[in-house]
Parts: structure tokens; C-alpha cells; sequence
């Protein structure tokens, strides 16, 4: 008797549990949207140039969610891609943060938006080419109603199936807190790349499969849940 007693509290504990989870999992919607410049593929022994790759994600808050912020963030990019920053000019982390970057190695522009208590901050974003082509190193500044001046980082990293290429970006600690115990929900954030060294493209198209080319962006949230949008963009051979 008393085990079948316990077993019933554990079941009972466990749907409680689940279900509080599930009351808390965010509920405003996150999109990820890429554009092109030039869609027009080239082949696999001669890509084309898109002259600039544009990164678009939004969110759209539901005033019903607590606050939060974005933890992390991988964005995947259709195989037909290819990124050639191995061949451009590279800074490091600490030379963005001293302002000493080598503006050889700026590889595009951005803007971005935080909403933190009610206020809304308009963040300035300049992305350069970190060491080997191996990551892309945004400078993130803002001055109202906060001073934010911080650095984020991304991974390029080799993908799978039906993407070549991924960005993996961890937030840091200040952005997703400028204040402690206050989170500030990134609401946008667009990032333009492109640009040329030597004759070669940042960003190259060597396909189009389907008439179009396929993206998709994982993001978790600092209340542990997460979304994973997906969006295609049309490509011509």
C-alpha cells in the first residue's frame, strides 16, 4: 500500500513538474531570415559572389513572457555557400575590444535593438574577420540609456546534411544582463558581410537545389527553452 502511494506522489511530482516547465518555455516568436545580394549560382570549380550575405533575426515579444534573453545561437547555412574568409585579413578579440582592429579585416556592418525594463536601446554592430577566417567577431556599442561596448563571438564551424557551413554564438554575460538581475531581450539583430581580398568573395554561391537555399537558426533562452526557425530564400542557376 504505501508503495503504491509513493509511486502515485512520484507520478504526481513529475506531471507537476513537467508542467511547470511547460508554463515557463517562452513564448514570443524568434525568426531568422538570410538575403543575398546576387543569387545568380555560380559552379563548385567556379563560384559566384553574393556580394553581401545579410543575417535578419527578430524577435517578437509577448508582454505575457517573463523577462529574458538569448543565451546562444547557431545559425546554419545551405551547402550551396561557401565562405572564403580563411583568405581575408584577420583581427583579434582583444585588438576589437582595445579599438586597435585593423580596418582591413572589417567584413560588414549591422544594428541590432535591446529591450530591457520597458526601454529600448539601439545597439551599433561592425563585424570583422577573426584569426584564420575561423570566426566572425562582432563589435556590439550602444550609449542609451546604457554604455555597452562588448564583443561577440562566433564560431565557423563545418555543418551537415543540408547546410555547409554554422555560426555558433554564445551571448555574453553583460548583454544578457547589462544590469544584474535585469535581462535584456536582444528583439533584433541584423548583420550584413561581404567584400572581397584579392579577387575573392567573403561569401560565394556554387549551387541552387530546388530554386532555393535553405537556413535555419537554433536559439536557447535563459529560462532554458528554446526555437529553432527556419526560412529559404530563392537562388537561380
Amino acid at each position: 500500500m504505501r508503495k503504491k502511494i509513493a509511486l502515485a506522489l512520484a507520478g504526481a511530482l513529475i506531471l507537476v513538474l513537467g508542467t511547470a516547465g511547460l508554463a515557463q518555455a517562452i513564448t514570443s516568436q524568434q525568426t531568422v531570415a538570410v538575403k543575398l545580394a546576387q543569387s545568380h549560382a555560380g559552379t563548385a570549380a567556379k563560384p559566384k559572389s553574393v556580394g553581401a550575405l545579410t543575417v535578419d533575426m527578430n524577435v517578437a515579444v509577448n508582454p505575457a513572457d517573463k523577462p529574458f534573453a538569448t543565451k546562444s545561437v547557431v545559425v546554419h547555412f545551405d551547402k550551396n555557400l561557401i565562405f572564403n574568409s580563411a583568405k581575408f585579413p584577420s583581427t583579434t578579440e582583444a585588438q576589437v575590444r582595445s579599438g586597435a582592429a585593423s580596418a582591413k579585416a572589417k567584413v560588414g556592418t549591422g544594428s541590432a535593438a535591446g529591450l530591457a525594463l520597458g526601454q529600448r536601446e539601439a545597439l551599433k554592430v561592425t563585424a570583422y574577420n577573426g584569426p584564420g577566417g575561423k570566426s566572425i567577431l562582432l563589435h556590439v556599442e550602444g550609449t542609451s540609456p546604457l554604455s555597452i561596448d562588448t564583443v561577440i563571438v562566433g564560431q565557423l564551424k563545418p555543418d551537415s546534411g543540408a547546410f555547409g557551413r554554422k555560426l555558433v554564438v554564445s551571448i555574453p554575460a553583460n548583454l544578457q544582463q547589462p544590469v544584474g538581475g535585469v535581462y535584456a531581450t536582444l528583439t533584433s539583430f541584423l548583420t550584413k558581410v561581404g567584400g572581397s581580398a584579392k579577387g575573392t568573395p567573403y561569401v560565394a554561391i556554387k549551387g541552387c537545389s530546388g530554386g532555393k537555399l535553405n537556413f535555419k537558426g537554433d536559439f536557447v533562452f535563459t529560462d532554458g527553452s528554446s526555437q529553432s526557425p527556419t526560412s529559404t530564400t530563392a537562388c537561380k542557376k
